[in-house]
């Protein structure tokens, strides 16, 4: 299992990108911590283990329930940003580097959460397998994933206002390759799950409006260019992205509502499992 690809990315100009605009993204994933923790249930006293955690916004969540809570991600300067945050509200949140298809926890914990950090593995079996072994025996896991590109305005109005600028139309993955909608069907999560030794799966549907940051046109055009498939298709494309804001500030003006919001569908799957 090779997870250098996804370490590397993390680590780069996408987690830097990340850092920067860790605030504004938490307040628009907002929804999706929400369901995450009213899936899991975290209780005081618990072990949580926080998958994936980038700058830390669910394991202080959780922390802030009482639970004893590990954040594991693969990017160094997302995990600054959680170290830093949980020195200011919640001294004892810790947070480690490492690629949670390898790390085992030193005590097992009693919930795994995650919010949108479980879709990047290599070898999403074996990972999986790795994580249900760091759980307690009648532990839980609960989990957001994106629900397939299509289903999702926030993600797919940017590129299609940018394909006149586009070499080529942005490549489909391959079913299952690691990426933000790799969890898009619901068999695959459950045949992954199932053969990685997790039980009760339960996956259900999300369906509703987020909040796209930006207080007029240019900033959530600007945000567009910056996080999201049309940031990686703009880099993998090699494209000038001045060419493209014009673009997009007026297809966000267009969607934006009567008091400037931004507001655009996002559609995931709430998992839930037990060990």
């Amino acid at each position: 299992m090779d997870n250098s690809a996804q370490i590397d990315y993390w680590n780069g100009p996408a987690g830097q990108k990340w850092v920067r605009d860790a605030d504004r993204l938490d307040k628009m994933l907002r929804p999706f911590l929400d369901a995450v923790i009213g899936a899991g249930k975290p209780r005081a006293g618990e072990i949580v283990t926080d998958i994936g955690c980038g700058g830390g916004a669910l394991s202080l969540e959780v922390a802030g329930k009482g639970a004893i809570a590990t954040g594991v991600d693969v990017s160094q300067p997302l995990i600054d940003v959680a170290r830093r945050r949980a020195a200011v509200s919640a001294p004892g949140t810790r947070f480690v580097v490492a690629d949670a298809s390898d790390w085992i926890p030193e005590t097992a914990a009693d919930l795994i959460v995650s919010r949108f950090g479980v879709m990047f593995f290599a070898d999403p079996v074996r990972a999986f397998s790795n994580i249900r072994k760091g759980v307690a025996p009648g532990g839980r896991m609960a989990f957001v994933c994106w629900r397939p590109l299509a289903e999702n305005e926030w993600a797919l109005a940017p590129i299609i206002a940018a394909m006149p600028f586009l070499r080529e139309a942005p490549k489909s993955p391959e079913p299952g390759a690691p990426g933000p909608f790799a969890f898009g069907q619901r068999e695959h999560i459950d045949r992954i799950l199932t053969q990685a030794g997790w039980r009760s799966i339960r996956i259900s549907s999300w369906d509703g409006l987020i909040e796209l940051p930006g207080a007029a046109a240019p900033e959530t055009a600007e945000f567009m260019l910056e996080i999201g498939p049309l940031s990686r298709t703009i880099s993998e494309q090699g494209l000038d992205p001045v060419k493209i804001r014009d673009a997009l500030v007026a297809r966000v003006q267009s969607l934006a509502d009567a008091e400037g919001r931004t507001r655009l569908k996002a559609a995931t799957w709430i998992v839930e499992a037990s060990a």
